[in-house]
């Protein structure tokens, strides 16, 4: 067996078998796969990937997210570096067993003391493990601060090995059909013609071109199929030029979780844009959820506009997943157009607040003339007479 690549001993690892955070090292072993070794444990709880393991690049970014530089202690003289809405690494102990997981400081509950002692509680809000979603107190031993920083070099080179892998049976793959429109099932003149009844409704894949059978309701969407078991919260009250990019990547720093954002076309006489934030679990969808709802913060633009979840409850069902195409092109969107957290006991939380009861106090309006204007044009169009 060949080792390469240097050994880094300031990691952590966010296991896959509890989700905990574990110091580790990492060896490149055989130039295909990467042992992750956990420091204090022996040889049999290591975790090795292979490169044939991960095949999207979503699981690649799955994948580097998991590793990061060792959080570090905090100094008693140092409490202050521990705000309200920082994430931390902290200890968990339940059955004699002590681990880590991430966590928002949604509270400091500060007690006076002398700088060689801290005696503040901090109260977190899970976000991952056996309390997630749930809020404890914590003393600032328990907590650690979490460090930003490149990625391992190791495992740098291990996933690079890996995007090398995918584009190879991508470019396998498009050598494979010469004429992709031909099937088993129809001659070249059938499969020929059917193509270009399509005209703009066929859609490319990179690899194939695929003319989907539509029905009346997929045109009505443009085209576009709807496909279940998707979970959804609908947003509303968002800018006008909010970048999807921009709010996929406030929720992946916030709650670790790869998501879709969407934003909807709206009318010029509009102020506001409607939205979507899309996963594929439930279990995603609710931490995304509580993370929004949460009473003690709001997220707001940089102009303080907050967000407003549509519904109380996350929605699991069909959505149209081509609405990509509408989506405005972001490529290189204002950093300074940020969306932020804002708390409980700030004059920004203050803002927002009301700016969500005016909010909230218009759609109430909107939905009343909407329910008038129904029952008024019930009252001119009856239905058709039944007889007896």
């Amino acid at each position: 067996m060949s080792i390469s690549g240097g050994v880094n001993r300031n990691l952590e690892y966010r296991s896959k078998v509890d989700d905990g955070w574990y110091n580790c090292s990492v060896v490149l072993e055989d130039g295909n796969r990467l042992r992750i070794k956990f420091q204090g444990y022996e040889q049999s709880f290591d975790e090795v990937f292979s490169v044939s393991d991960l095949s999207t690049n979503d699981e690649i970014g799955e994948f580097l997210r998991r590793f990061r530089l060792e959080s570090l202690a905090i100094e008693e003289n140092e409490c202050s570096m521990v705000t309200e809405g920082l994430m931390v690494c902290a200890e968990y102990t339940r059955d004699n067993q002590l681990r880590y997981f991430d966590a928002i400081v949604d509270a400091v509950r500060y007690n006076e003391h002398k700088p060689e002692k801290c005696l503040c509680t901090y109260l977190l809000f899970w976000q991952h493990g056996p309390e997630e979603g749930n809020t404890t107190a914590a003393n600032l031993d328990d907590i650690y601060l979490i460090r930003r920083g490149s990625v391992d070099p190791t495992v740098a080179k291990f996933t690079k090995l890996v995007e090398e892998k995918i584009k190879g049976a991508s470019f396998e793959f498009t050598l494979i059909p010469k004429n992709p429109l031909l099937s088993r099932k129809t001659s070249s003149n059938e499969t020929i013609t059917k193509s270009q009844e399509c005209g703009s409704a066929g859609f490319s894949t990179g690899r194939e071109r695929f003319c989907p059978e539509l029905s009346d309701q997929d045109r009505d969407l443009g085209g576009g199929k709807e496909t279940a078991s998707h979970h959804f919260i609908l947003l509303e009250n968002l800018e006008k030029d909010s970048s999807p990019l921009l709010m996929m990547d406030f929720i992946r720093e916030r709650t670790f979780i790869t998501a879709q954002a969407y934003v909807f076309p709206s009318l010029l006489a509009e102020t506001y844009a409607r939205g979507a934030i899309l996963v594929d679990s439930v279990a995603k969808l609710r931490r995304i959820y509580e993370f929004i709802n949460n009473p003690n913060h709001f997220i707001v633009s940089s102009s303080g506009r907050p967000w407003v979840i549509f519904e109380d409850k996350p929605r699991t069902g069909t959505f149209n997943t081509n609405l990509h195409s509408l989506q405005p092109k972001y490529e290189n969107y204002n950093i300074e157009k940020d969306l932020k957290v804002v708390r409980l006991g700030t004059e920004e939380y203050t803002k927002a607040k009301q700016l969500k009861v005016l909010y909230l106090e218009f759609r109430n309006h909107l939905n009343g003339l909407l329910q008038r204007l129904a029952m008024e044009e019930e009252k001119k169009n009856p239905g058709p007479f039944i007889a007896n």
